[in-house]
């Protein structure tokens, strides 16, 4: 008798899990994500992470990654919400949070329609403004931000 909690669309051919253990494939397994992902090497480096088997098109493993980081409580995304309303320039923040945690110089691209180029702002990053997210604030050329966050991690990455 089939087992009634397996998904008739996942993947169930082993492709992945052979792959990632071919030492001469560029496939890898991350444990911690349940992940499977192609390795870049070269000029541009990273992870492609693999949603589905080419061999057979059935869905990779539920990714954990979700586990990794806090849910962002309603009443923090409501903070955030207030203090975009409220602070409109770069001094507004500085004088109001101090010092970033993190400063991101040409962290963050932005299309220019006039010059039809990517115009790359900083971001200013505080970790300690509400409990259960990062707010990142993106700083325009013309001193303007704009507000937002991202969910914490439950853990300091390492490295």
């Amino acid at each position: 008798m089939p087992n009634a909690n397996l998904d008739p669309y996942d993947c169930d051919c082993g492709w992945l899990e052979r792959a990632a253990d071919d030492p001469s494939m560029p496939l890898g397994f991350d444990a911690e994500t349940n992940e499977y992902y192609i390795e870049m090497k070269g000029h541009v480096q990273g992870r492609a992470l693999i949603r589905f088997c080419p061999s057979c098109g059935g869905d990779a493993p539920v990714s954990k990654r979700d586990d990794l980081f806090h849910v962002v409580a309603a009443e923090d995304q409501m903070r955030v919400h207030e203090f975009a309303t409220e602070l409109r320039t770069k001094a507004d923040v500085l004088n109001k949070w101090g010092t970033p945690d993190e400063e991101v110089r040409s962290g963050y691209g932005m299309p220019d329609t006039e010059s039809r180029r990517t115009v790359l702002l900083d971001i200013l990053r505080y970790s300690n403004i509400v409990p259960t997210a990062i707010v990142e604030v993106i700083v325009r050329p013309d001193e303007r931000v704009n507000i937002s966050y991202s969910p914490r991690p439950k853990k300091e990455h390492v490295g």
